[in-house]
This record gives C-alpha cells, structure tokens and sequence, in this order.
C-alpha cells in the first residue's frame, strides 16, 4: 500500500513540470468544484455566477495561450491581469450599472469596450480568426451601418447593448448562462468519462461488434465512435480518443490512410447529433424553442441512428469492394465486462432524470457522481488520483473555450438583433427563394456549412438560426424541424473543405492528406447528408406531436433501404462490383426511396423497387465471377499488400 501510495504521488508531481501546468490545473480543478456545488447550493446571484464562470474560462483559456506561446507571453498574462479587473469593476458596481441602465459613464464605456477586447481574444486563442472577426465585422456594422441604410446607434446605447444590459441575448445573456449551468457540466463529464476509463468500454465492443463484420475495424470505428459521441457530443476529442485505435488498426488491415482517417471522421461527426449529449447547440436549441432538453433528445435519435447505419453502409460495402481482409482483434472480455457499468448506467441516470423532468444540470451532476463512485466500486476500476486530475483538467480546458465562443456569441446575436441585420437577411432568403422549400433549404444549408468553416458548431447554428430558421418556419416547416435541419448542417461543417477540423484531427492521426480525407469524409457522410432533408419534409423522424407509429416504422424501413442503395451506388458494390449504370441506377433508387419516405411520392415506388430489384438481382448472379481487385484510387488496398508492404 506504502508503495502504491508513492507510485500515485510521482504520477501527480509529474503532471506539474512547471508552476504553470500547476496553476492550470489548480484553477481547473477549481472551476470544476465551484459548477458542481453551484448545482446545489447558490452563494452569489445569477449575474454574478456568470461572472465567475467567466472569469475561470478566460484564466484558463490565457493560461494555455501562456504555455503555448513562443514569444511575448506577458501579453497573455497582462490580459489574465486586465480579466480581473474589469469583472472586479462590474461586479463591485453591478448595482449602479443595473440602476442606470442605459446611461453609462465614460469609465463604463472604456471598461464595456475592454471586456469585449478580452473576450473576442480569448475566442481568437480558442477557435481561430473567424468567429471574432464576425462579432467585430458586426460591431463595425452597428457604428456604421447607417451608412448602408442601417438604424443610427450611438457608442453609449451599442456597448450597453453588447455587454452593459446582463439580460437575455448580449455578453452576459442566455446563451452563457447555459454554458455556465448546463454546458460546462456535461463537458467536464466527458473528460471524466475518458480519464475514468470508460472509453475502453466503446472500444472493447467495438472490437466484438468487429468481429463479426467484414469491415472490421472500421465497423468498430462507427460502433465505437457512435458510443462515445452519447457521451461527448463532440466530434475533434471523439476522434483523438476512438481514433487513436481504429485508425492504425484499418491502415494494418490495407485500408489507405485517407480513406482510415476519412472513416473515422465521418463515424465521429455523429458525435453532435447523438444523443444524449448533443453539444453545446443542442442546449441552446432547447432555450431558444423554450422546450425541454428531453424533446430534444427524443427529437434527435432516429435521425442520428439513421446517420450512424449510413456509414456502416458505407464501411460495409467499401470493405467488401477492397477485398480487405478484416485483422480479427480479440476483444478483452474481462475489460468489457468491468467498465461497462462506468458508461451504462451513468447514461441511463442522465436519460432517467431528463425524462423525469429534472432540469439539465441535476442530469450532469448526477452522471459525474455517478462515474465516479461507481469507479471507485472495483479495484480493477479505481483510478489514482493523478488519472482524475487529468480528467478534470481536460473537461475544464474544453468547457472554457467553449464558454468564450458562448461569450462571443451574446454580443453577434445583440447586434443582429439590435440592428434589425437578422430579419433583413431572414427575408432575403424567402425572396431569393421565390418561395420554394427545396430551394431555401439548400441556401440554409450553404449558410450553416460556410459559416461553420472554424467555428464551434453552436456559433454556425446561432447564426444560422437567426437568419435563416424563421424563414423556413415561415415556407411552412415547424420550429422543431428548422432548427434541427440547421443544427446537423452546423455539426457536419466540420467534415468539410477547406477547414474541416474533424477531418484535420482524423488526417494528422493518420499521416494522410487533409484534402482527400476531406472529400473522402464527406462521401462517407454522403447518406446522412440527406437525412435533414428527408425530416424537413417528413416530421415524423423526429416525433413531432401526431406522429403515427405505423407511419413512423415505414418510413424508417423506406429510409433505411434507401441509404443502403444510395450506398452501394456510391461505393459501386453490392456482391460484386457495379457497372457505372447499375451504381447510377442504384443511386437514383435509393434517392427515389428517400424521397418516398419525405414527401410520400408512393407511384416512385414502385420503378425505384424494381429497379433497385434488377440491379441486385443482377449483381447477385454475377457473384465470384472474375477478378475483383481493389483499385488504390478507390479505396483501401489489400491485406496482402499491406502485409507485404510491413
């Protein structure tokens, strides 16, 4: 016990090489106690609850600029400094500043001006140039936009309305109130999900579902990937956690290092649309339609499983084409056995609680109390201390980047609002639409996908929620569907060139080329890409009120055979590989499904069945006949090479 002991205390020096990974992680571990206790017991008010969980996000966030910066880190530690005394300032005269609203000081100007500095900064650090360049393209908007035919704004009634207000949509509004009471909680119950060893839950059965699929590891890239994104509605820390196996695993088996990391991308851009944690977005979809996060849950499943068995077509079908010879890894069933209960059962207390009614926030603290004691049950199981300090470190880390991007979000949607720029762009849309669903759809989707490029996926979704969501409420789709379709497009930028991050992540862990991962992730994902659409059209997949159940298993079943055909007509197999008319005519059945199961079309039924019919029928006769050897221009190479090649 003496030597253990030892043992757990070298491990934790050895996470503080420095005073400065020490200060990370105190103030890591600091933030992650003050949220949970806040869960329970509030000893300061709402404002300034959000203050405080501020002030640990930017810390934290100009702590790791200070470890990452190669030059001039004064600056990052000079904005730490100027952190705490412009949230000293608006705390110790929150009253007064509440009292005179909208007539504030010169001082209080200069210090609504700083926060704004700060924070946009803090955004640069965390997401890159886009989004603070969009909240400063937009503040530019508010001085000047008189100029273009805008509302004429003074410099007092613009930073009152940014940051001075503290009320619903500005700095300080709802959407960081979620980051602070419901975001950051689930995001720190992700981190301690990985460090506490429940990953290798997903990735043991990932290996027995592996098994006994032709695919192989990339099978269990999809399964695992689909388990782990329930847990962390994210798609980047999905694939460095399940990527890290799968993917040297498909390179061994003869899978080319585009398509290894093209896979992996794809399963895990389902990490944002699983549920029951969909990412920050899905919390802000559910204040935004003022409904409960359990509808959002609920509203969100079969499409999500939808998109997780398009890429298992994928996979499957691809597989079959290389001739790739699946590398059986024998799954540790004694490993399986134990974690399991560390993913399962805090899963299901967090589902228990949202259906029950219980707000987002009891879920969260119940899941990580849950995790942790039922990790402490087992011997096997029991972390040492060193393991949950990273835990928590990884889930503050993450929870305060995406709290700046919250913070930078308040000030764009006040200045939309505010400037009248949301409606001016929502009727836009209905106008260059002339009206047309389809047409206003696939502009929605254009939208959400470029302002996705570099910015978390709740700031893609925010924006296109306010300038494009009401118009397609208003061409007739209900609010549930609109801010789905949108959502999945924001969730799905990531696979897409030219900043496609889960795509970059997946590229480096593989050795391969971004762009061709890029492309090759977003065939992958080809199938689920139509999903919104089919939802759009057809409410039912997402449970809206009336749905019939009968009517609902059709269309699973229609959309389901749909995407297998779409698939095979994209991959070119079946049995054996496809003509270039039998991939054309497969794909066009099996969007002729698709669009059965959307809009009801039963007379496209009927060509499409025997279509679809003929050319596997065909295909089938065909079987085993003549050589059938993988292109390396299509896909994975052959075992055989790849042993050759090792």
């Amino acid at each position: 016990m003496a030597e253990a002991g030892r043992e757990n205390d070298k491990l934790i020096l050895g996470m503080f090489p420095s005073r400065l990974d020490l200060a990370m992680v105190l103030v890591a571990v600091a933030m992650s106690l003050y949220h949970l206790a806040n869960v329970y017991y509030s000893v300061v008010g709402t404002i300034e609850h959000r203050m405080i969980h501020l002030v640990f996000a930017l810390t934290l966030v100009f702590l790791g600029a200070v470890k990452a910066a190669k030059r001039a880190p004064w600056f990052w530690w000079l904005l730490i400094a100027a952190t705490l005394a412009v949230v000293g300032y608006l705390w110790f005269n929150l009253e007064r500043l509440l009292f005179n609203m909208g007539f504030p000081t010169p001082l209080d100007v200069a210090v609504g001006f700083l926060v704004l500095f700060i924070v946009f900064t803090a955004c640069y650090a965390s997401f890159g140039v886009i989004l603070p360049s969009m909240a400063c393209l937009l503040l530019a908007y508010g001085f000047w936009g008189h100029l273009l035919g805008g509302p004429i704004l003074s410099v007092n009634e613009i930073i009152t309305t940014v940051d001075l207000t503290f009320g619903s949509y500005d700095l300080w509004g709802s959407i960081l109130v979620i980051s602070a009471n419901v975001i950051f909680l689930f995001i720190l119950f992700g981190g301690m999900l990985a460090a506490l060893g429940a990953n290798d839950f997903f990735l043991e059965l990932g290996k027995v579902v592996g098994r006994y699929s032709r695919s192989g590891p990339a099978m269990t890239a999809v399964i695992s990937s689909a388990l782990m994104g329930m847990t962390t509605g994210q798609a980047t820390p999905n694939i460095a956690v399940t990527g890290a196996f799968t993917i040297p695993l498909m390179k061994r088996v003869g899978y080319r290092p585009e398509v290894a990391a093209s896979v992996e991308a794809a399963a895990s851009g389902g990490a944002q649309i699983m549920p029951p944690i969909m990412g920050a977005g899905a919390f802000v979809m559910a204040d935004l339609l003022g409904v409960p996060y359990a509808d959002i849950i609920s509203s969100a499943a079969i499409p999500a499983i939808l998109y997780s068995i398009s890429v298992g077509f994928f996979v499957h079908f691809s597989a079959l084409k290389s001739r790739v010879a699946p590398l059986v890894e024998q799954p540790d069933r004694a490993k399986l056995l134990a974690t399991a209960p560390l993913f399962v059962l805090p899963v299901v207390a967090i589902l228990l609680l949202f259906f029950w009614g219980y707000p987002a926030m009891f879920a969260a603290f119940w899941g990580i109390a849950s995790l942790v004691f039922l990790s402490l049950l087992r011997r096997r199981t029991r972390p040492p201390l060193s393991r949950v300090i990273q835990g928590c470190l990884k889930g503050a880390v993450t929870g305060a980047k995406v709290a700046v991007a919250c913070a930078t979000l308040g000030p764009i949607i006040a200045l939309v609002t505010k400037t009248g720029l949301g409606l001016l762009v929502g009727y836009s849309v209905e106008a260059w639409s002339g009206g047309s669903l389809m047409l206003a759809l696939v502009m929605s989707m254009g939208c959400v996908i470029i302002l996705g490029l570099e910015v978390p996926t709740v700031a893609a979704y925010l924006v296109g929620a306010m300038v494009a969501i009401p118009a397609l409420v208003r061409l007739g789709l209900e609010p549930i569907q609109a801010h789905m379709f949108a959502f999945y497009f924001g969730a799905f930028s990531g696979l897409t060139p030219p900043v496609g991050m889960a795509a970059i992540v997946a590229s480096r862990i593989a050795d391969a080329r971004y762009i061709k991962t890029a492309f090759y992730s977003m065939g992958a994902a080809g199938a689920g890409f139509l999903v919104p659409y089919i939802f759009a059209y057809n409410g039912s997949l997402l449970l809206t009120p009336g749905t019939n159940l009968v009517q609902l298993a059709v269309t699973v079943l229609l959309v389901i055979l749909g995407l297998g055909l779409f698939q095979v007509g994209l991959v070119g197999y079946f049995l054996h590989r496809l003509r270039v008319w039998e991939r054309l005519g497969s794909a066009a059945s099996g969007l002729a499904l698709l669009v059965v199961a959307a809009v009801g079309a039963g007379w496209l039924l009927a060509p499409a069945g025997a279509l679809a019919a003929f050319i596997l029928v065909n295909n089938y006769r065909r079987r085993g006949t003549g050589p059938q050897a993988a292109s390396p221009a299509e896909g994975p190479r052959t075992a055989a090479a790849a042993s050759r090649q090792s």
